[in-house]
């Protein structure tokens, strides 16, 4: 494999997680998928909202125990590379295991409420005696400190507190918002790298730290053209719909086949090379279309004579045809289409990795890309509490007897139905569709594996 090309960037290194949603599960993901030992800490009473979702197809009679391990985004997104122990921090057993896999760790990723970790006695300050050396962040939603350092919140609130929201839709319409939780993804990223520079400063220096990433702050660095030009003029930004404000034209553009393709011409260059596209000569030499002023004064108009060109044409003869003269344009794809592309199939960005309750897995690969030193890609997201007992004895050198009595008080807990396998409905097409390792059996239509499901797990479960 390209893993074995030389010994990833991270390894030796620990990472503990207790993470929800996106941003810390992502950041200790990348970390884990560069090398570092990425350990999941997980709560039965306070699950990762991820867990809680399971797959859709999974009957509700089926126990929890074994739907939490079903979750697509979790198990191929946000925690492969990681191992999985469930501990109850609110319980002194739990608690003090948790402080002896600190004492052996290098890194703590969370993004906990500032509440919950004055509670549960997680600050930098509580754990940097056990630990001098920890890399201790924590991506709060703002910060602890200021008026809003209590507040919950999901990345659609901190999206709408940021100004994000109000910049996405049409400008004849009300804010469409976002679908996702933007600024969760950002974080994550700033997190990596705050944890890369302390590990650095700590090869110098011998010495821990605390850092602070507060997700509201990202969120308003990525619009920070717009707050300049709110500055500036006194004005708010308009929406501008699906094209940007530097370039025309530019924007999404109907095809003859049902498609639809998106074209840039965002400067002067670009411009001029609209006309060695057949049939385009004449709009790029039009005097009207002269300067970039003139075309975002007129970009309505110039937008529908570049309409009329696309709607003679399929998205993808479309895309070649402005792709040839150096343009920037693209089909839009759905999710069946970027499954099967053939540019993110080359770069082998979706994987079937083996996962505890599947014989595989459809995972996300990593968009970092390091030449000598690629990340790796063994395994999907863990089973809950898969390597409870494995990590509290290989890394916090627990005894048999005292991981039992954790187990017993409730205070771990471990993966649950082990013998349990499952299939998901979709391996009888897919792999026809994706042209990856998936395993030989399949169950089809899905109507089949509910009534097994239903007919072994129903009823009281």
């Amino acid at each position: 494999m390209a893993e074995a090309m030389g010994e990833l960037p991270l390894a030796g290194l620990r990472v503990l997680e207790i993470g929800y949603g996106i941003a810390a599960p992502v950041c200790a993901r990348t970390l884990g998928q560069f090398g570092a030992d990425a350990i999941r800490v997980e709560s039965v009473r306070r699950p990762d909202s991820l867990r809680t979702a399971g797959a859709g197809w999974v009957p509700l009679s089926v126990p929890w125990e074994i739907r939490r391990d079903t979750g697509t985004g979790i198990n191929g997104f946000t925690c492969p590379e990681k191992r999985s122990v469930s501990l109850e921090l609110d319980t002194p057993g739990g608690r003090a295991a948790f402080h002896r896999l600190v004492e052996r760790s290098d890194v703590l990723v969370m993004n906990m409420s500032v509440d919950a970790v004055e509670q549960l006695g997680l600050r930098y300050a509580d754990l940097r005696s056990l630990n001098p050396g920890l890399i201790y962040l924590n991506l709060f939603a703002f910060g602890s400190e200021g008026p809003y350092r209590s507040f919950r919140t999901w990345g659609g609130n901190l999206s709408a507190l940021s100004g994000l929201t109000a910049l996405v839709g049409w400008p004849d319409r009300l804010p469409s918002g976002l679908p996702l939780s933007f600024p969760d993804y950002p974080s994550s990223m700033w997190g990596v790298i705050a944890v890369v520079a302390a590990l650095l400063r700590r090869d110098v220096t011998g010495e821990g730290c605390e850092l602070e990433v507060a997700q509201l702050q990202v969120a308003i660095e990525c619009i920070a053209p717009s707050l300049a030009e709110a500055v500036l003029t006194g004005t708010t930004p308009a929406r501008s719909g699906d094209q940007t404000r530097s370039g025309a034209p530019d924007g999404i553009f109907a095809a003859d086949d049902g498609r639809h393709v998106v074209v840039s011409v965002l400067d002067d260059d670009a411009w001029a090379r609209l006309a060695d596209v057949e049939e385009l000569e004449a709009l790029a030499a039009d005097p009207a279309f002269a300067t970039a002023a003139m075309r975002l004064a007129h970009r309505a108009a110039l937008g529908e004579r570049l309409s009329a060109w696309t709607s003679t044409r399929s998205a993808w003869e479309v895309t070649w045809r402005l792709q040839e003269a150096g343009i920037a344009a693209f089909p839009v794809l759905d999710s069946l289409e970027v499954l099967r592309d053939e540019h993110l199939a080359s770069r082998r960005f979706f994987r079937a990795l083996p996962h505890a309750r599947f014989e595989a897995e459809l995972c996300y690969g990593q968009a970092v890309g390091l030449s000598e030193t690629p990340a790796r890609a063994t395994r999907a997201a863990p089973a809950f509490g898969e390597h409870t007992r494995e990590v509290l004895a290989e890394v916090a050198g627990m005894s048999d007897a005292e991981i039992e009595a954790l187990l017993a008080a409730g205070e771990a807990h471990e993966m649950t139905h082990r013998d349990v396998k499952l299939t998901r409905p979709f391996y009888g097409w897919i792999r026809n569709l994706v042209r990856l390792p998936w395993p030989p059996a399949a169950v089809e239509p899905a109507e089949v594996l509910f009534a097994q499901l239903d007919a072994t797990y129903g009823g009281d479960g």
